[in-house]
């Protein structure tokens, strides 16, 4: 998908001093801009608001890279806590151990909430409450204590803070998404029809396809 777009961009030849762009110029051009935001406007000759949205696309970029490293590394760091607080098991997958590393302060509390929906789900099956207790709770390596309260909510706000930038990171994804949706807006409806100068330009590589950033000093 990227090389024919990569070739589609490499067609469109830029027609300096016309007014209009031709069609076809103006589909790449679209289709540039969905790649990335403001390639289609620097195509078209629009080039300050190509140059904007190219900035804010880098932008939106360092912001999702940097809520995403943070949200890993507070994660990691509220399980390191855990493991040294409260003897968890840090070799356990499963996100709603570490959810109930939070809520208890202890895995028996948790097992016995555990045991208490069994009953409630399977009031006539001890069978099957017993196999529902044994798969949902945690026992053996597994179980954990922590060695204070103080202990706990500090393990609860460092996962909180992670939780709070990965949703920032999500965030910076949909104005990603909505930074291409008005790129190729404009690419379609308003970019080109008057031109400025610009010191960035996309044209197509001189030796193989593809396209090449020019920078004017």
């Amino acid at each position: 998908m990227w090389n024919a777009l990569l070739a589609l961009i490499v067609a469109a030849e830029p027609l300096v001093g016309t007014p209009a762009p031709n069609p076809r110029l103006r589909g790449n051009a679209i289709l540039a801009s969905m790649a990335l935001p403001g390639a289609g406007q620097m195509m078209l000759g629009s080039a300050k608001r190509g140059e904007a949205l190219l900035w804010l696309d880098g932008t939106l970029w360092a912001l999702w890279s940097g809520f995403s490293w943070y949200s890993s590394a507070r994660e990691h760091d509220a399980r390191l806590l855990a493991g040294r607080e409260a003897g968890a098991d840090l070799t356990v997958r499963e996100l709603r151990y570490y959810r109930a590393l939070e809520q208890y302060d202890n895995a028996d509390q948790y097992n016995e909430d555990v045991r208490a929906d069994a009953r409630d789900m399977y009031p006539d099956d001890p069978e099957r409450q017993h196999q529902y207790y044994r798969s949902h709770g945690f026992f053996g390596s597994q179980a954990w204590n922590w060695s204070s309260d103080s202990a706990r909510y500090y393990y609860w706000g460092t996962r909180r803070s992670g939780r709070t930038a990965a949703l920032n990171a999500q965030f910076a994804v949909g104005a990603l998404l909505l930074n291409r949706l008005a790129s190729m807006a404009d690419c379609a409806l308003f970019a080109g029809r008057g031109r400025t100068s610009s010191r960035v330009e996309f044209r197509p590589a001189d030796s193989e396809p593809g396209i090449k950033v020019c920078y004017r000093i």
